[in-house]
């Protein structure tokens, strides 16, 4: 219920914001209109609108990557080392599992089977697991 909420929520901010863009783009255009023949005030508004446009997309592009920047030399700062250990643990679980899937691929599938039968048989280790997994 929340995020239908929300969502109605930004459904209204967002056609506030196009109308309010409308409502600007005539107003320039009534502006330009006292000082242009009609068609040179449309085309006019319609540059200015446009120059706008391309001004903002650079700002928000250029603001993404510097906090995309910023993100990735916290993570280097943080996890430098930790990274490195945590990929190799991985990689030593991954060769095991596989190796041992390899050699016994009947066990493994009555393991697979048993694994999926409690997950979903019991709800407070689902929960434990969705917890594990968003955390």
């Amino acid at each position: 219920m929340r995020i239908a909420i929300m969502a109605a929520a930004l459904l209204v901010a967002a056609v506030g914001v196009v109308v309010t863009a409308v409502f600007l783009c005539l107003a320039l255009y009534a502006y330009l209109l006292t000082m242009l023949a009609a068609p040179l005030a449309a085309l006019a508004s319609a540059l200015i609108v446009f120059v706008l446009s391309i001004v903002v997309i650079f700002l928000g592009g250029a603001l993404g990557s510097l906090l995309a920047a910023r993100a990735r030399r916290r993570r280097a700062q943080r996890g430098g080392r930790a990274s490195f250990i945590s990929a190799e643990i991985g990689r030593l679980l991954g060769e095991n599992a596989q190796s041992f899937v390899s050699e016994k691929p009947m066990l493994s599938l009555i393991i697979a089977l048993a694994g999926g039968f409690a997950i979903g048989a019991n709800p407070r280790l689902r929960s434990f697991l969705q917890t594990i997994l968003n955390s």
